[in-house]
């Protein structure tokens, strides 16, 4: 392995030109594919998902379940590849989420879910929708309708014209409309007058419904002419659906307007919409195909949205713009950039200030860019996208540690090359020193950037919600590495043959020398102490693992996205109107805030059926405006605090907060409107509410817990109608008859299509306002007899107040009651430790029920279940490569014996920052084990190679610290100040990358530290008695 890595370094340095025109062709390519990688905020998490949509207006949730949600599972079931089924059924409503294993394309799951919907029947009336593939954070962009016009028809050029036209725009998977009214036509039927002319509603319905078609004919020729015949009968106005003929009494026609009333109105509304001071508009929710650049589709929009306000829109409606991601991402990106560009800075800094040689530092500082650029043409290569957790984890100063090392060691070289020939350096050939230098270290350094690799790899064996946020830092880092290593043992050769051409003169500071001098007496201080050493040592690796024990733990911190998300739970019972009013109190109250720039209200559902909720759930999108500009010096989580106590004073209102991508997320993962949760599966769901009330109120005991809420299932109130079949039989009266009329007269039913052009209205049947707004009035309904007359609907069926389930949850085969909550101002872990004692002390489940614990602490458990098994193999690995480099077993277990350098440094990083311990930590710890892993091959190697030529081991230990000491501890102090500006840095999400950056730079100080003072005491005691050390 030494000779071909050297033969490497030597074609490298024949073939100068060819390496630095491969070089440049690394830095064009590299620029292009930056230029057209996505870049993303907050990493898309989720797996792939195909959610199907089934509307069945009027029914009730168990109706919906029975005859759609359970169907539609049941063919899902058998889709291969899925890992889970969950549904949702409430009032005309059902949604099915089936979601895949990790690797499944959209294609695949959308395919497949399409064939099996083929296979359904389903009842008349049920109509089924797929929606087409995006991920949770889909959401890229939010606008309103502005205009004057009637809110019904601004939904209908919303539906019509603005969709159509921005769903042409490539990337765009859909979009969702919340708000407004849904236009019909409305022929609202008299009963009195129905029961004078002796109609049955029924007789309008199928009266309107043959009034209203188009036929063709042949061909007719008059000369040379061929004639079309149509023949027209398609509605084309009010008047015409009020002169449609019903039946005749005598000689006398009984058209539609002598019984009912026909006017242009609007479906019932599921939801409304309000933003700022407007309380009712109309708003679109863009979002992404998965895996599409959120910038670049962004843009594409905003120039067809131009387009349309400028020739397609009437004058009095625009298009108007109100939410953009890429506000979000320009943030976090402008984060993340600054703390590079300062990170890079500061590692081209420490290079000047130890080599004193401005040629050595922009050979070293140059690997940096071309690193990255290295790095994105894999990421593009491989189609995986950047995004703020990937990129905010490159420390420049860990891919310089190869680099630096061989330019050291050839400066080294030169500069003894140097001193020894004097002026005449410029004129000798250098090309076989650089080659002698570099081989003499390379085969070193290849191996310690191979187990840096290889400590990445745990982070490749996360699954789902983990495995897609952390697998593309993993993949980044792992790629510059490698960048690094080949422009490590090809680039940095060849540059300092070409750059390095005068005699080179050593230069000290005062800042090095005393850095170098404080190292050595700490060193000299424990050679002194070498027993005391190694007990101080163990001792401070007992105490980490000790206080580790009962740290806290997290899953990843929550990236601040600039906006609060409130969501009011109301109880299940409550109407529209009075949500909106509700809504209109809670809004004002959180518009005396000066830190907010707007707030956004949802109300209810969207008519689409995309968001399964009902009129008890009210969200508040609350903008914020930037930090820079609060006048208060308040954090946000004291702002939370004080919406929350301005928000409390609504009696049986449950409030929750959170953040936009966050909350779709959580939803996604948990599969309800919850960060965390805990579902009680079982049959019986009125004995699940009751224990889930149990178990809510023990959890609210528990300090941390917060936003307590039960996902109840049961409280829709409902007027039950039940025909009685011996009296239906008794008066000649059909169920279907009666069904029918109960369902056109009350909630109303679509008779015929009304055709606008291109747009397309239902025709509906319902009875006036006045005839079904109680009991009393719905129980005079007349139903047609078989023979002819009519009857009182009371008369032949049971009308009743009962109480049902609004919503039905099921997972699997299985319903479940959830009980929501979150966390602030503890850390995840220890809340749920006391949170799962009390329930599991206090809570008895009926019997076949079950509980599980999910969201965010499912997929920390799931991750930390994958790094108890993977990162003791990859240390066995990484082991077994020390092994391969040094080829003794004793040599090999001296380096090992620095991977407990990489937990008490890391550990103590977070002790003293008071950061719990989550994954980006644990990927932290990761990366520390391959850092130190490069000091102690570094280190004992030499240390071995003065023993065998001295003979003496104090010697060998003494020159190898002082040789080594600038090449390490350069790199541990570039390796720290790359992530140093991460670490300190407060700007848009920098919340994500600080716990690894504190880790990394308090841990690489640390190890430095201790590979100076407790590692050398090591090899001392391993070879003291060894035949190689002779005196």
């Amino acid at each position: 392995m030494h000779r071909f890595i050297e033969n490497i370094i030597g074609f490298a340095l024949r073939n100068h030109v060819f390496v630095l025109f491969l070089t440049g062709i690394l830095a064009a390519a590299g620029i292009v594919c930056y230029q057209n990688t996505p870049i993303e905020a907050y990493p898309d998490v989720t797996n792939t998902r195909a959610k199907i949509i089934a509307q069945w207006p009027g029914r009730s949730a168990e109706e919906v379940e029975k005859f759609v949600t359970l169907p539609i599972m049941q063919q899902l079931n058998t889709i291969p590849r899925k890992t889970d089924v969950r549904s949702t059924s409430l009032f005309g409503l059902s949604v099915v989420n089936v979601l895949f294993e990790d690797g499944v394309d959209d294609f695949y799951a959308q395919q497949y879910a399409s064939n099996r919907m083929q296979e359904l029947d389903l009842p008349e009336g049920v109509e089924l929708s797929i929606e087409p593939p995006s991920g949770a954070t889909g959401e890229i962009f939010r606008y309103m309708l502005k205009s004057d016009l009637p809110i019904r028809e601004v939904s209908a050029i919303n539906d019509w014209v603005v969709q159509r036209e921005l769903l042409a725009v490539p990337g765009i998977a859909t979009i969702a409309t919340f708000g407004g009214e849904e236009k019909i036509y409305e022929i609202r039927v008299n009963p009195v007058e129905l029961a004078n002319y002796d109609i049955s509603p029924l007789d309008v319905y199928e009266a309107v419904g043959r009034s209203n078609i188009n036929v063709g004919g042949d061909v007719i020729q008059k000369g040379s002419q061929a004639y079309v015949v149509r023949g027209l009968g398609l509605l084309e106005s009010i008047e015409d659906i009020e002169n449609i003929l019903i039946t005749t009494k005598g000689s006398s026609p009984v058209r539609v307007k002598e019984v009912a009333t026909v006017s242009v109105t609007s479906k019932p509304r599921q939801g409304q919409v309000g933003l700022n001071y407007d309380d009712d508009v109309v708003q679109g929710i863009v979002i992404m195909l998965r895996g599409e650049n959120p910038s670049a589709v962004i843009a594409r929009l905003k120039d067809k949205i131009s387009e349309l306000n400028d020739r397609v829109l009437p004058e009095d409606v625009r298009i108007v713009p109100f939410m953009d991601r890429t506000k979000l991402i320009d943030s976090t990106v402008h984060t993340v950039t600054r703390n590079m560009l300062e990170g890079i800075l500061l590692v081209a800094f420490i290079v000047f200030l130890f080599l004193f040689n401005w040629r050595t530092t922009v050979i070293v500082a140059s690997v940096i860019p071309l690193s990255f650029l290295f790095a994105i043409i894999m990421l593009r290569i491989q189609g995986l996208p950047a995004n703020l957790i990937s990129m905010g984890a490159l420390d420049f100063g860990l891919l310089l540690e190869g680099t630096l090392v061989i330019t050291e060691v050839i400066f080294v070289a030169l500069l003894k090359k140097s001193q020894e020939n004097g002026d005449r350096f410029a004129y000798s050939s250098k090309g076989g020193l650089i080659k002698r230098s570099a081989g003499s270290v390379a085969s070193h350094i290849f191996f310690a950037q191979v187990i840096l690799v290889v400590a990445l790899f745990p982070i490749f064996s996360f699954q789902k919600v983990e495995g897609k946020m952390f697998s593309p830092l993993a993949f980044t880092l792992g790629y510059a590495l490698l960048g690094s290593l080949i422009l490590s043992l090809t680039y940095v050769p060849v540059m300092c043959k070409v750059l390095l051409v005068k005699p080179i003169r050593e230069k000290s500071n005062k800042v090095t020398s005393a850095l170098t001098d404080g190292l050595i007496s700490l060193y000299r201080l424990a050679c002194r102490h070498r027993k005391a050493t190694i007990a101080v040592f163990l001792f401070l690796l007992g105490a980490c693992v000790v206080r580790f024990m009962f740290w806290g733990t997290e899953f990843i911190p929550s990236m601040n996205e600039g906006a609060i998300y409130v969501r009011a739970t109301l109880p299940n019972s409550i109407n529209l109107d009075e949500s909106v009013r509700l809504t209109k109190e809670m809004k004002a109250k959180l518009q005396r805030f000066d830190e907010v720039d707007f707030i956004l209200t949802q109300t209810g559902r969207p008519n689409d059926g995309t968001d399964a909720t009902g009129f008890f759930n009210i969200e508040f999108h609350t903008e914020l405006k930037p930090e820079s500009e609060w006048k208060r010096k308040i954090s946000k989580d004291e702002l939370i605090g004080q919406m929350q106590d301005s928000l409390s004073v609504y009696p049986g209102m449950i409030i929750a907060f959170s953040q936009p991508i966050q909350d779709n997320v959580e939803e996604y993962v948990a599969g309800v409107k919850s960060a965390l949760v805990i579902k009680i599966f079982g049959n019986d769901l009125h004995e699940l509410e009751a224990a889930a009330d149990h178990t809510a109120e023990v959890i609210k005991t528990v300090r941390g817990v917060e936003d307590v809420n039960v996902f109840r299932s049961i409280g829709l109130p409902e007027l039950q109608i039940k025909p009685l079949e011996s009296k239906m039989a008794q008066y000649a009266v059909s169920m279907a008859d009666a069904q029918a009329v109960i369902e056109m007269a009350i909630g109303g039913k679509a008779a015929t299509t009304f055709y606008e052009n291109e747009r397309t209205f239902d025709v509906m049947l319902r009875f006036e306002q006045q005839f079904r707004n109680d009991e009393q009035k719905i129980g005079n309904i007349l139903i047609p007899t078989m023979d002819g007359k009519q009857v009182p609907l009371k008369e032949i069926a049971d009308i009743k107040f009962v109480t049902g389930p609004a919503f039905i949850y099921r997972e699997g085969s299985s319903r479940y009651v959830g009980i929501g909550f979150s966390i602030r101002d503890r850390d995840l872990g220890s809340t749920i430790d006391e949170a799962r004692a009390k329930v599991g002390e206090q809570v008895e489940l009926p019997d076949g029920s079950r509980m599980q614990w999910a969201g965010e602490f499912e997929s920390q458990q799931r991750a930390t279940k994958r790094l108890a098994v993977v990162v003791p193999a990859v240390l066995l690995l990484i082991i077994f490569l020390l092994y391969m480099n040094f080829g003794t077993v004793k040599d090999t277990l001296i380096a090992a014996s620095t991977m407990p350098y990489a937990f008490i440094g890391g550990f103590i990083s977070l002790w003293v920052t008071g950061i719990p311990f989550g994954i980006s930590a644990g990927i932290g710890f990761i990366v520390l084990f391959g850092i130190v892993s490069i000091n102690s091959i570094l280190l004992t190697a030499l240390m071995k190679s003065l023993l065998q030529q001295s003979r003496s081991i104090v010697f060998a230990t003494n020159e190898a610290v002082r040789t080594r000491l600038r090449a390490v501890l350069m790199i541990s102090l570039m390796g720290s100040v790359g992530l140093l500006p991460a670490a300190l840095s407060t700007g848009m999400g920098s919340e994500v990358q600080k716990p690894l950056a504190v880790m990394i730079v308090g841990g690489i100080l640390i190890c430095l530290v201790l590979s100076f003072t407790v590692l050398p005491q090591v090899f001392y005691f391993a070879y003291r008695n060894s035949k190689l050390n002779g005196k």
